[in-house]
């Protein structure tokens, strides 16, 4: 298992759980249009990705120095993972497409 795909494991979990707040919300946000007490399920789901989001920015770090990659990752490439132009970790230079 290489770098990349370690940091791709993170970045895909924190997304997961933050599109899935996301469409709490909005369900929510529908829901409570009929029902005033969903409105309840879109503040959880606000919440959920707002925690996922700020959760981010720590909880992805590079196996070789453990420096946080949240921006980095989060914010390059795909929605599931870092951008394939990403060689180096910004932080200790390691190549991401070598062993863990």
């Amino acid at each position: 298992m290489n770098v990349r795909s370690v940091i791709n494991k993170g970045k895909r979990r924190i997304s997961l759980v933050a599109y899935l707040g996301v469409a709490l919300f909005f369900v929510g946000i529908l829901l409570s249009l009929i029902n005033r007490d969903m409105f309840t399920l879109a503040l959880i789901g606000f919440c959920l990705t707002l925690v996922a989001m700020v959760y981010a920015f720590f909880a992805i770090p590079c196996p070789r120095c453990r420096t946080a990659w949240g921006y980095v990752a989060m914010y390059s490439g795909g929605l599931f993972s870092i951008s394939k132009k990403i060689k180096f970790c910004p932080y200790c230079g390691v190549d991401i497409d070598s062993d863990a």
